[in-house]
This record gives structure tokens, C-alpha cells and sequence, in this order.
């Protein structure tokens, strides 16, 4: 986290105003602000921070106290308010210098509330969304590549969950759910560790309820994608 510390306080977020100048009361706020978070008192340093946007809605710090509130809330694991942040900063400031840093750390606060395969995994769709937003936008921004490195983990629970469901469903008898579940590990999920179990379950229900032609496929797939996998050589002694 050191890093994201780092990147966020660019020079542009801690210029103060020249000696000569008298300084405004939004930066006497946004000053006070930092002092708190430099302290470590997040939970203050946001409200302030939040509180200079209310105040001064149209001044040069508004958005800079936005962003700064966002990290104060990261740094308080506040996630709830950092989400209400990061949305209404990226609303009214579309256009704005720190639009990659708020998609980041939207995406990020989602990440670190990824619950286990077993559970419902609305936080980690919305890690997905938010990290896939950032990438698609800002291919070069100072955040990408880390966001690549988190998806690649996100995509891997969402199969896993998933792949989860679908044992659960085959228990049950559910094949149907089962064969839904299994192909879209196959399907959207393809650079996953996953895929290769899919496939043999994929080919394990298919010859269960009578579908010779789609079992032979699925384990073709198998083989041909897979040829040393565990899931293969399981499939070729049945």
C-alpha cells in the first residue's frame, strides 16, 4: 500500500500557495486536513477533507480533497464512504486528472471485501467491473498494471465460485444449473485454473443424462487444451 501512498501524493495534490499569496480558507481546511492524516487520524482527515468539498464546492482543492478523502477512507477500511466518495467524485468530475486513481481505489475497496467461493460474490463482480473500466479507459495510467495483476485474481475466485455451484448442483441432481455454471467457466473464464475441471464435469453430466455427442466434445476439449492435467488423465481412465 506503500505505493498507492506514494502515487497519490503527486506533487500537484501538495502544492500550497506561493509565500506572497494570502492563502484561502479552502486551503487553510485542506492544510489542517493533511496535518490529521499525516497523524494517521483518518477517520478526521476524510471528514475534513469532505467537508472542504461541501464548503467549497467550486475551488481549485474541492477535487483534490476529494481524491485525499479517498485514501483517508482506504486508510480507515472504511469502505462504505470511500464507495460514496469515489462514485460522486467520479460523477461531477468526469473529466478530472484523478479519474484512473478514483476508478482504482473504487475497485480496489470491492477487492478487499471478496468474501469465500461459498459466498455471494457481488463485491467481487463489482472488483471485476470496476478493474475492467480502468483498463479499457486508461491503458497507461499508473494503476493499470496492478489492476490487471488483481483481475487476474478476481476471474479466478468468480470461476471458483462458480465451479462451487455447480458441484452443489450435480449433488442435487440439478444438471441443468450445472452444465450453465460449468460452461461459463469454460467460456468466460478461460485463463483460469478452473477450466480443465469444467470440462471433465462438463463431460461427467453430459454422459449421465444420455448427451453422447456433447460428452465427447468436452472431453475432447479437455484433452487437446489440457493434455497433462490432472482432470485429463482422470477422464481417460473412465
Amino acid at each position: 500500500m506503500k505505493k498507492i501512498f506514494l502515487l497519490l501524493l503527486i506533487p500537484s495534490l501538495l502544492l500550497s500557495c506561493s509565500k506572497k499569496d494570502e492563502k484561502t480558507d479552502a486551503e487553510i481546511s485542506y492544510t489542517k486536513a493533511m496535518k490529521l492524516l499525516k497523524k494517521r487520524n483518518y477517520s478526521e482527515a476524510a471528514t475534513g477533507f469532505e467537508k472542504i468539498d461541501d464548503d467549497f464546492p467550486f475551488s481549485k482543492w474541492a477535487a483534490k480533497a476529494q481524491t485525499m478523502a479517498i485514501y483517508a477512507r482506504y486508510k480507515d477500511e472504511d469502505y462504505t464512504k470511500l464507495l460514496s466518495v469515489a462514485e460522486d467524485f467520479l460523477r461531477l468530475n468526469p473529466n478530472s486528472e484523478y479519474v484512473p486513481y478514483a476508478l482504482y481505489m473504487k475497485g480496489l475497496s470491492y477487492y478487499n471485501q471478496i468474501p469465500i467461493i461459498e459466498s455471494a460474490q457481488d463485491h467481487t463482480q463489482q472488483a471485476s467491473f470496476t478493474f475492467r473500466e480502468l483498463v479499457a479507459r486508461f491503458p497507461n495510467s499508473d494503476y493499470t498494471a496492478d489492476a490487471k495483476e488483481k483481475l487476474e485474481f478476481v476471474d479466478e475466485h468468480l470461476a471458483g465460485a462458480k465451479m462451487s455451484i455447480g458441484r452443489y448442483q450435480i449433488r442435487n441432481q440439478n444438471y441443468v444449473g450445472a452444465i450453465n455454471n460449468f460452461s461459463d467457466v469454460v467460456e468466460r473464464y478461460r485463463q483460469t485454473n478452473q477450466v480443465p475441471e469444467a470440462y471433465f464435469r462438463l463431460t461427467e453430466i453430459y454422459r449421465k443424462v444420455g448427451l453422447k455427442e456433447e460428452a465427447t466434445k468436452a472431453q475432447e476439449q479437455l484433452v487437446e487444451r489440457f493434455p497433462e492435467n490432472y482432470w485429463t488423465k482422470l477422464a481417460e481412465k473412465k
